[in-house]
């Protein structure tokens, strides 16, 4: 393990990509030895000689008494089995959402040792400083309705986006906010109806979901989530992600877009907040190496757990014309 004066060892697991690559870096950053990237070429050797890491082939290389977190960063399909693995070797895990793409994916998880304590599930919402400010204003009203708009910036819908396995857009992107508005109110939402769309790329995926659903205590959720060929003047991460939550309550509304925040209370009172761009990757391994040190992850399994289960069934919504659709 770690001494004090040791900085934490983290291994990234798709050093490569996009999504590992910025793991990489932004532990580095917070103060973490990043000291293995895994990847099966020789794609990531750059990075490892900027980090001064050494590059292994296989998770089966890594050994638990050396590393105090392994950041797993692949496609959907590929997380559950890879991090069960690691679980069950003993090791401390940050997985990229969602913790799977599917009820199968997500049994393996739910059956690896340490699943519920030595797990966190890479939700990057939760570190932006609006989400607490928001979260407890929700806690605080009565609401009646949320309504989500996440967009996201790409040019091509290829590779690992465009295997069906994965599940679209709802599932790669849309579960962000399916999780964060699912984790202000309890029970399992009816799905009342959901629309999906290919037609923007032409891929054999969902690129445009457009969903409704109802929690049990009355508050409708609508969720527009779509992958768009244009990019907006502003969003998150760096301006690739466009995300706009929309609250509406008995006692006022509140409007969180990118980096702004707007409160309206009954009586025509307005507040306004202005956030400075945050690098999310950085603000959750910050929080990662907080759960190194024995802090509760801020999205544990269960909690993820029920955004996928969510997400299936509105792909089972959207496939079926099915209506009203519990999720589980």
């Amino acid at each position: 393990m770690t001494t004090a004066d040791q900085s934490p060892r983290v291994a990234v697991v798709g050093a490569a990509g996009w999504a590992g690559s910025r793991h990489a870096r932004a532990f580095a950053k917070a103060g973490a030895d990043v000291t293995h990237l895994v990847e099966k070429d020789e794609r990531a050797a750059s990075l490892a000689q900027e980090l001064g890491a050494q590059m292994v082939p296989s998770v089966q290389e890594l050994h638990s008494d050396d590393l105090d977190l392994v950041v797993v960063a692949l496609p959907t399909t590929v997380q559950p089995a890879i991090c069960a693995d690691l679980l069950n070797r003993g090791f401390r895990v940050l997985t990229e959402k969602p913790v799977a793409a599917d009820a199968e994916g997500a049994a393996i998880m739910a059956a690896a040792s340490g699943a519920g304590s030595r797990l966190m599930v890479g939700y990057t919402l939760h570190h932006h400083p609006a989400v607490a400010l928001l979260s407890q204003w929700v806690r605080d009203n009565d609401v009646i309705a949320v309504n989500v708009r996440s967009v996201a910036y790409k040019e091509n819908i290829d590779s690992w986006r465009a295997d069906p396995k994965e599940g679209g857009v709802a599932v790669v992107n849309g579960i962000h906010a399916i999780e964060l508005v699912s984790s202000w109110f309890e029970g399992a939402p009816k799905v009342l109806a959901t629309s999906a769309s290919s037609s923007l790329y032409g891929s054999h995926v969902p690129e445009h979901v457009l969903s409704m659903l109802q929690f049990p205590s009355g508050v409708v959720f609508s969720l527009q989530s779509y992958w768009s060929p244009w990019q907006e003047p502003q969003g998150l991460n760096q301006g690739d992600w466009s995300l706009t939550i929309d609250v509406l309550a008995a006692g006022g509304r509140m409007v969180w877009s990118n980096e702004s925040l707007h409160i309206w209370d009954r009586d025509g009172g307005h507040q306004e907040k202005n956030f400075a761009p945050s690098d999310l990757f950085l603000r959750q391994a910050e929080a990662a190496l907080r759960f190194c040190a024995g802090e509760k992850p801020p999205v544990t399994f269960a909690q993820a757990l029920r955004a996928t289960e969510i997400a299936d069934a509105l792909r089972s919504t959207a496939a079926h014309g099915a209506r009203e659709v519990r999720a589980p």
